[in-house]
């Protein structure tokens, strides 16, 4: 309870942009809904702030629009019917289709007149063709009056009122995936990675380091080792050999999931931390002695940031991440 009324303080403390920006990122996530996303708040938006594009047409398909609006008070009906008259109009005017879904996010809220019209699609509907003219046609453009010409009331009469629907901020912070962008915001816990799947047989994105492990193996036992079956069978290095594997995957899986879900930057500076952090061990030992020590180390290393401050980087995932720094030839097993 408590961590949720800091982040509804944090967030009604935002500014437009602010807004904007935290909602984009949250559009950005729904990756399963969305083919492409853009941000399009300032002057000449056409009424579109953070849209969701649910195909590759774009504008000319299906599409989402999420209106941002921090103000000093609950938002009001007035408001609403400005902004659906101005995302008609522009359709009605041939910029792009009219939106599949509309959603006010309003992190104060509606006042009970915009609540009603939210609950009330059909109202909603009438109460702009019966008063387009008071309420619209003044409100789009201060340029012009814009009546309501034929072609323009038929894309108003066509439109699913339905679509439209509101987001204040406590709705906001049931969002699914919205731990991600709170992660981003504010250094938020951003949960846990699912832990990596080891196959049976070797992958080919894991043939490099297997390879130099291989090596490590066969001249620390002086067995030449021909390949991984050959070693995960050995009685004293099949276990261990086992558990790097077991490693990698780990740190596959962490990879994965945090690259698909958060700002890129937390994932770099984590690599950052244990590449600094392994560096002078690596460079300082060979063979077997260097991945020993190099993997107790990296199991030690104090991660800063949001994966260390929420100690979401595993002893497996930091070790493992020595052997993709192996596999991408960052640093090397074989040198």
């Amino acid at each position: 309870m408590s961590r949720n009324l800091s982040y509804s303080r944090s967030i009604l403390a935002m500014g437009d942009k602010e807004l904007e920006v935290f909602v984009h990122r949250w559009v950005a996530q729904q990756k399963k809904e969305y083919f492409d996303h853009d941000e399009f708040g300032n002057a000449n938006d056409l009424g579109r702030d953070v849209v969701g594009f649910v195909t590759s047409s774009r504008h000319e398909g299906a599409w989402d629009n999420y209106q941002c609006k921090m103000l000093g008070k609950t938002l009001d009906d007035a408001a609403m019917h400005q902004e659906i008259a101005k995302i008609l109009y522009y359709s009605s005017e041939g910029n792009f289709t009219p939106p599949r879904k509309y959603v006010f996010v309003a992190p104060k809220g509606f006042n009970r007149k915009a609540e009603r019209l939210l609950n009330n699609p059909q109202k909603f509907r009438k109460e702009m063709i019966d008063d387009w003219d008071v309420r619209c046609a003044k409100k789009i453009t201060a340029k012009k009056t814009l009546p309501l010409t034929p072609s323009l009331r038929k894309v108003i009469e066509d439109f699913d009122f339905a679509c439209i629907s509101g987001v204040d901020v406590a709705k906001m912070l049931t969002l699914e995936g919205i731990e991600f962008v709170l992660a981003d915001t504010f250094g938020d816990d951003p949960g846990s990675a699912p832990s990596g799947v080891v196959p049976e047989e070797l992958s080919s994105e894991e043939s490099e380091y297997i390879r130099q492990l291989l090596k490590i193996y066969s001249e620390h036992s002086k067995i030449p080792f021909s390949g991984a079956k050959d070693l995960i069978a050995h009685p004293a290095h099949g276990k261990g050999f086992n558990l790097q594997r077991r490693r990698y995957f780990d740190a596959d899986a962490f990879r994965r999931h945090f690259r698909d879900n958060i700002n890129a930057e937390h994932l770099e500076k984590f690599n950052d931390e244990i590449l600094a952090g392994v560096y002078e061990i690596h460079i300082s030992t060979d063979g077997m002695d260097r991945l020993t020590k190099v993997m107790s180390h990296a199991s030690i290393i104090d991660i800063t940031g949001i994966f260390g401050r929420h100690k979401r980087a595993s002893v497996l995932v930091r070790q493992g991440t020595c052997h993709h720094f192996a596999n991408e030839g960052t640093l090397p097993w074989i040198i």
